[in-house]
């Protein structure tokens, strides 16, 4: 555990030392420096190799303007870190919280959320520890 500990906090620090350009959603392009497109993008998967079971998924997020995303539950623990703009993190059972740029946030395994974006969207670097073989993610029926 402790050396997931240490993957991730080089991650984060890789991720705040580099420069962070904001752009109209409209701007937005792929490739190098640019915003990946709105949605989870996967960056990393792999197996937890000291523990059974586990793996890590690690996505770049990017939720556009006033956009709210579907309702839904991850199998396990998700950490994230907001890298541009902000979102409303909206979680069953908790008031609503203002995540900016600079914000960290743990979400509990099956706690039902949907995130909404802000006037300019949000960008966030997603951490989770994800139960092997079941679905990365659920959506829920409101």
């Amino acid at each position: 555990m402790k050396h997931l500990v240490i993957a991730f906090t080089a991650l984060m620090a890789a991720s705040c030392a580099t420069p962070h350009h904001h752009e109209e959603p409209d701007a937005q392009q792929n490739g190098a420096g640019q915003y990946p497109p709105p949605g989870s993008n996967q960056v990393l998967r792999a197996s937890v190799t000291v523990a059974e079971g586990l793996e890590v998924i690690i996505s770049d997020v990017v939720i556009p303007p006033h956009t709210t995303v579907p309702r839904h539950y991850h199998p396990g623990e998700e950490f994230l870190y907001v890298l541009d703009g902000y979102a409303i993190h909206v979680e069953e059972g908790k008031a609503d919280q203002i995540l900016r740029a600079g914000d960290s946030y743990v979400i509990p395994p099956r706690a039902e959320h949907a995130p909404r974006g802000g006037p300019e969207g949000a960008r966030a670097i997603v951490f989770r520890l994800h139960v092997e073989g079941e679905a990365e993610r659920t959506l829920v029926n409101e």
